[in-house]
């Protein structure tokens, strides 16, 4: 019903994307944080902090670049500059960047950013039909690369100059103003094919999620967090990059995970936080023979896949560290939740090394989290449902799918499709969050979200290809793989060759590891394929060492570890 107004007066019910955009009541105008975007944050470090170091990036050969915040500052506006004179970028114009971890990527984002321009974010390994898609679904007016990335890689790319370069021009006009409403990022969902949607996110919604960073782990100056994930992807930008920078604090940027490495910088950064998923800590487990980590070091900060119990168990006798499992997903920028860095050793032992699945944590500031029936209801502890999410970190929309938005935000919530029950603990009054399962047929590789659906839609279309499937099995260091299960069509002259298709439509990480060839794909009466019984026979293939056809079709090489996040 409506609800009074301060006045007295009776005010419109509240649309179902409003309600999913409130936080306790308050909506989405109400501002949670002093600087509602991040580019006010950098602006607000430059002035006061101006000579602290904000970013130090990594390179392959061991090179050591460090960004101060007034640099950052002036040289994103210099590239900023760039975009109107030299590419008559016009504000409001979307632009597209395929970025790596290193400084001109990151300088690059500050400076689409604060040039008024939406930034799509590209995967440098994308196939060109899934960037033509993204950048048309967008309109975007130009698409960027890092020097670093390579032409053949991106033809249609403009190669980004060096910031430092760039002069100042006098006279240069005003930079526009940024509503905190406006569309700032757009990704589009991990790992689908180029139909996947796009998220639209806004400055707003960003520096929200920042605000929620700050808070839960008491990021301040001074504080070192060494981060190792694409940031192309969500989590290695929100969380590595922009959540430090609203903090003030300083981050480590490594090109990419190197087991080899990765040890020498947590013993000469000594960052307090480390970033990364669990195909990460299950590569240091295997590959760090003599762990010591600094007895200033903090945690681990783990999410995009889901952690096992053996994995915190082992984390913790052989590192003496803690790992804090987080939750979130593109549409809920980054962080929905996760534990708590304050629990006492019995809640953590209780939550995460006593228990079949470790918990994803409590409700970071600015969003609600409620497990729910399919009628909306709130389940009772312990009771599965779905995983829903309301805030103001919650996504403006699905761009240019209306259908897809009111689907996500029916009933004043954003539906995550996870299933999963809250849990009470003695030393909390807020409930705990364990995630059980899933509704979507998804898989997660390496951190990244593969929709089966897409997958079986790409083999099912390649010819000499009768029907087709694919199932997620548990791996160790991927957390899990994809394996597919394919039918030739009768009296197919050999196995048909599958892997080009996949290939142009999927990420190389993401890839098949298995192709199986079966005489018919497991479904229901009405068509469904049945992903249990298809697992199962696939991972029974796996241990005896044989397929299910005397030919069995070529299968993809395993990626490295550093290629996994």
């Amino acid at each position: 019903m409506a609800s009074p107004s301060p006045t007295g007066a009776v005010s419109a019910p509240r649309t179902d994307a409003e309600l999913a955009h409130t936080y306790r009541g308050a909506p989405f105008e109400d501002r949670l944080t002093p600087h509602p975007t991040l580019v006010s944050w950098l602006a607000h470090h430059a002035r006061t902090r101006g000579g602290a170091p904000f970013l130090t990036t990594v390179a392959d050969d061991g090179e050591f670049t460090t960004l101060s915040y007034g640099e950052a500052d002036r040289l994103s506006r210099r590239l900023a500059r760039w975009l109107r004179a030299e590419l008559q970028v016009a504000p409001g114009r979307t632009v597209a960047l395929a970025p790596v971890n290193d400084p001109v990527s990151i300088v690059a984002v500050l400076g689409v950013l604060r040039a008024g321009c939406p930034l799509l974010l590209l995967g440098p390994q994308d196939p060109a039909d899934r960037r033509r898609q993204q950048t048309g679904a967008v309109r975007a007016r130009v698409v960027l690369r890092p020097p670093s990335v390579s032409a053949e890689a991106l033809p249609e790319a403009v190669v980004l100059p060096d910031p430092r370069t760039l002069e100042d021009p006098e006279g240069d006009p005003a930079e526009p103003e940024l509503h905190p409403d406006q569309d700032a990022l757009f990704f589009a969902t991990s790992g689908s094919t180029a139909v996947s949607k796009l998220v639209a996110q806004s400055h707003y919604n960003a520096a929200v999620n920042a605000e929620a960073l700050r808070r839960h782990h008491g990021l301040r100056p001074g504080d070192r967090l060494l981060g190792c994930l694409p940031v192309h992807h969500v989590n290695g930008l929100h969380f590595t990059v922009l959540g430090v920078l609203a903090a003030g604090a300083h981050v480590l940027l490594a090109a990419g995970f190197d087991p080899l490495r990765h040890p020498r910088l947590l013993q000469r950064f000594r960052p307090r936080i480390a970033s990364v998923v669990p195909s990460v800590l299950e590569a240091l487990l295997e590959t760090w023979r003599t762990p010591e980590l600094r007895s200033d070091f903090g945690y681990f900060v783990s999410a995009a896949a889901p952690l096992t119990t053996r994995t915190v168990r082992a984390v913790r006798d052989r590192f003496g560290a803690r790992v804090l499992q987080g939750y979130g997903l593109t549409e809920t920028v980054n962080f929905s939740t996760t534990l708590p860095a304050d629990l006492s050793e019995d809640a953590y032992r209780r939550l995460m090394l006593d228990t079949d699945i470790p918990s994803i944590g409590t409700a970071l500031f600015g969003n609600e989290v409620a497990v729910l029936t399919p009628e909306g209801e709130r389940v009772a502890p312990g009771q599965v449902g779905e995983i829903c999410v309301r805030g103001h970190n919650v996504m403006s929309r699905y761009e240019a799918n209306a259908a897809a938005t009111d689907e996500a935000f029916a009933g004043g919530w954003f539906h995550t499709q996870d299933l999963g029950m809250e849990v009470a603990d003695p030393d909390r009054a807020e409930p705990f969050v364990v995630v059980t399962g899933r509704r979507k047929n998804i898989a997660k590789v390496g951190g990244e979200t593969v929709s089966l659906d897409e997958m079986d839609r790409v083999l099912r279309a390649v010819p000499r290809v009768r029907d087709a499937a694919c199932a997620a099995l548990p791996h160790r260091f991927l957390g899990e793989e994809i394996v597919a299960a394919v039918v030739p069509v009768p009296g197919a002259d050999g196995p048909p060759d599958v892997l080009p298709a996949l290939a142009a439509a999927f990420r190389p990480g993401v890839l098949p590891r298995r192709v199986e060839l079966f005489d018919a794909i497991p479904r229901t009466r009405t068509g469904k394929v049945l992903r249990r019984e298809l697992a199962g026979r696939l991972a029974a293939t796996a241990r005896h060492g044989a397929t299910g056809h005397p030919h069995p079709a070529p299968a993809t090489s395993p990626p490295s570890p550093r290629s996994a996040p």
